[in-house]
């Protein structure tokens, strides 16, 4: 093969460049080290799980109460369908910093969990 334009590459339809054996096993073996004592790590899914309950207390409060939401995102919520109610929810919280995420968490609830 000799292909001359990077669409080339993709229409080849097969692999052009790979790692050698000896790479591959040791490629393979650096993942499994990563994924059992970083990625799945008990204290990284822990703090995970605290985010995500954050994420969802945040996008439950704001659906059912709008109002809950500074002014540029809550106009016209409040009679907006629940697709769309759902939409900007999500977009809002989607833009939000971590930093910002927990402090909105703290404001609306008496327990935030420590991310930390």
């Amino acid at each position: 093969l000799k292909p001359d334009s990077a669409d080339a590459v993709r229409a080849a339809g097969e692999t052009m460049v790979t790692f050698s054996a000896e790479m591959a096993a040791a490629e393979k073996e650096l993942k499994a080290f990563l994924y059992k004592h970083l990625y799945r790590h008990a204290e990284v899914m822990r703090v995970r799980a605290d985010a995500e309950q954050i994420v969802r207390d945040l996008f439950d409060v704001y659906f059912a109460d709008p109002r809950a939401m500074p002014d540029g995102w809550r106009e016209g919520l409040d009679r907006a369908q629940d697709r769309i109610k759902a939409r900007s929810v999500a977009d809002f919280l989607a833009g939000m910093t971590d930093t910002y995420a927990l402090k909105e968490h703290r404001r609306l609830f008496d327990h935030t969990p420590d991310l930390g």
